[in-house]
């Protein structure tokens, strides 16, 4: 009997420790594809930002270098409607999206998908609001260009009232060059019609 019990107390430990071990061995084997992902760390634009205008690129940048396998990013519009597709460049951990054309005013998805250094891929969404459409800036700036022939013939049109100032100004020094002879003309008038009747008393002295 006490042998037999002593072979229990020996296998149940035994027993216990193995359970443990093949426990521990799936834990690991769960965590240790989630921890070797490569995961994203930021946006540029960020997830959620609104722009004044369409982002000339969409940069990716992840916890490590990824694989240059087959990389993707693409865009959707509010109701779903693909705008673009492109495959990023890569660059060591960082993945750079060029759009060819600007996004439309709204709020835009952005779907990316590329190869973690482990191999395995991942992806992930987040979302860009642009305010302005890229057709209506491109209105707005169209008659600030026209207005330039306008601007170029502002100096035309002050010219001209220059031009009358002087001949004004020509005209007054005229007539007070006029108004200044007149009493000029007045004296010399006396002074010769005073010479005449002198001489006419004379002549009537002498008679």
């Amino acid at each position: 009997m006490n042998t037999l019990l002593s072979r229990h107390a020996s296998v149940r430990p035994a027993a216990l420790a193995a359970l443990f071990a093949a426990l521990l061995a799936a834990l690991l084997a769960l965590g240790a594809p989630a921890q070797a992902h490569d995961t994203l760390l930021e946006s540029d634009p960020a997830d959620g930002a609104t722009l004044e205008t369409s982002p000339e690129a969409i940069t990716l940048t992840f916890s490590a270098d990824i694989l240059d396998v087959s990389p993707l990013v693409r865009i959707t519009d509010e109701s779903g409607e693909q705008l673009a597709e492109i495959a990023p460049s890569i660059d060591g951990p960082v993945a750079t999206a060029t759009l060819e054309e600007p996004l439309p005013a709204g709020t835009s998805t952005v779907q990316w998908r590329v190869v973690s250094s482990d191999g395995h891929p991942i992806e992930g969404t987040f979302e860009v609001t642009v305010e302005q459409d890229a057709a209506a800036e491109e209105t707005t700036e169209a008659p600030a260009e026209e207005s330039s022939p306008a601007e170029e013939s502002a100096p035309a049109e002050t010219a001209a009232p220059a031009e009358e100032g002087e001949q004004a100004t020509a005209e007054a020094a005229e007539e007070e060059s006029g108004s200044s002879m007149t009493p000029l003309l007045i004296v010399l008038g006396v002074a010769v019609v005073g010479a005449v009747v002198a001489v006419l008393l004379i002549m009537r002295r002498r008679d």
